[in-house]
């Protein structure tokens, strides 16, 4: 039994985005094999859950930033597609019959904002600090805490408790107490951890994340 409990919690590279709506379904804990054999941005093109993203790195032209020796946390195309409803919420309020779409994200905000994804260093699970997690800098000079934390999710099957991975973005000018049940703070799991590109390390995020954390007011 806890065999196959363990099965069910290991991410596989098919079931990246299954189930991927809901927060229920926490995947990661990495591949049997994480080895993508590609490249950051090649990796997002191949996989269509991910291909929404390397078109707007595209256009923002940061290939090689994502293609660095570095480490991405890859927002998918569930999150870009919560930005844009985020945007067209927003507009609606002044013209009911406003369009918008991923093409019409601006490339100045692209440039600014996709870099928050980016960690010069590369951050896997096993150097990862437990817990309270520690805070990054990312390419475009915000701050991320990143952590590893357990959950309470399977431990009557289980011997010891799983750990996932999660990125929180800070509310306000200063960090909120990592154990503060009223913090202000965004975390957001990872989905699937520790895919290694022949050049970095990917965690892809849950889709109920929103690009850049956008929110409409």
């Amino acid at each position: 039994m806890k065999n196959i409990a363990l099965t069910i919690i290991t991410a596989t590279l098919l079931s990246l985005c299954s189930c991927d709506s809901s927060g229920d379904y926490l995947e990661d804990g990495g591949l049997s094999n994480p080895e993508v054999g590609m490249s950051t941005v090649e990796f997002f093109r191949s996989h269509d859950q991910l291909d929404t993203l390397a078109i707007l790195i595209d256009r923002a032209g940061m290939e090689e930033l994502f293609n660095s020796q570095n480490t991405v946390f890859a927002p998918n195309n569930l999150s870009i597609r919560n930005y844009v409803n985020e945007i067209l919420t927003e507009m609606r309020k002044e013209d009911p019959q406003a369009e918008f779409t991923v093409n019409d994200i601006p490339v100045d905000t692209l440039t600014t904002y996709l870099g928050s994804y980016v960690f010069e260093e590369k951050i896997t699970r096993e150097n990862m600090t437990k817990e309270q997690g520690r805070i990054y800098t990312a390419a475009n000079g915000e701050e991320r805490r990143i952590s590893l934390e357990p959950t309470g999710a399977y431990e009557d099957q289980l011997d010891s408790r799983p750990e996932y991975v999660y990125i929180t973005y800070k509310n306000g000018e200063e960090w909120n107490d990592w154990d503060d049940t009223n913090s202000d703070d965004d975390k957001f799991a990872v989905k699937t951890s520790n895919l290694i590109s022949t050049n970095g390390i990917i965690h892809v995020l849950q889709g109920e994340h929103t690009l850049f954390n956008y929110e409409s007011d």
